[in-house]
């Protein structure tokens, strides 16, 4: 029984929960952050941190924290800004703006070109046909999309909240996914979330280890 228990203690030891790395002491280079909804926010030289700016203009009553009905009315106005014809639907036409205009990271395997550029090779499968549910993420075996450089591995924020696949978005749906994207950000079950709630984005873990890794060599020199 004894050693049962010694070798139950080992086990529990060996399983010892991830340790996070350090944030970098030195210049870590400031990613483009993507918001739960598929907003871009692009880093300003001297600039404050993308992630922050979103927040800020989310939380409306500054209190620092972000509840369903503040991230409800941020879908909402981002919504406005890509329903360019008002009907209240994203029709194909207007998604594919999106995805040319707005935020060409969306696409899957396809890095931003420096001029906004091409679309999609059309041989290659585009997240319409290979995304997430609706409403929530998938197990890409890695940030794919959007997902490098958000909360979630969403690859198509704005794609993906056609629940009912009729490649058409409307309001109704924008705003459902919101409140299954605050969900499942609101891991803790507070109704409400602060900056330091919040997951590291893909491009932000990547940025801090490229930090960490050339201070490491700069050391060995």
């Amino acid at each position: 029984m004894a050693a049962i228990m010694i070798a139950a203690c080992a086990s529990a030891q060996a399983r010892k929960p991830d340790v996070p790395p350090p944030v970098c002491a030195g210049t870590i280079k400031t990613p483009l952050f993507i918001s739960p909804m598929g907003e871009p926010f692009r880093p300003k030289p001297g600039g404050p941190d993308p992630v922050a700016t979103w927040f800020a203009g989310a939380d409306t009553n500054h209190d620092g924290q972000l509840t369903l009905g503040e991230m409800t009315a941020d879908a909402d106005r981002f919504f406005a800004t890509l329903d360019h014809d008002h009907d209240g639907q994203l029709l194909p036409d207007e998604v594919d703006a999106y995805e040319e205009n707005v935020a060409p990271e969306v696409r899957l395997y396809q890095p931003r070109p420096a001029d906004g550029g091409r679309k999609p090779d059309k041989d290659r499968p585009n997240d319409r046909r290979s995304r997430p549910s609706a409403r929530g993420t998938a197990d890409y075996g890695g940030a794919i999309g959007a997902g490098r450089y958000a909360f979630l591995n969403i690859p198509n924020p704005v794609a993906s909240a056609d629940d009912d696949i009729n490649r058409a978005v409307d309001s109704r749906e924008f705003r459902a996914a919101a409140a299954e994207r605050f969900r499942a950000l609101d891991t803790g079950q507070k109704k409400a979330l602060t900056l330091n709630d919040l997951p590291k984005t893909p491009a932000q873990i990547a940025a801090n280890a490229a930090c960490l890794a050339a201070k490491k060599a700069k050391a060995k020199r």
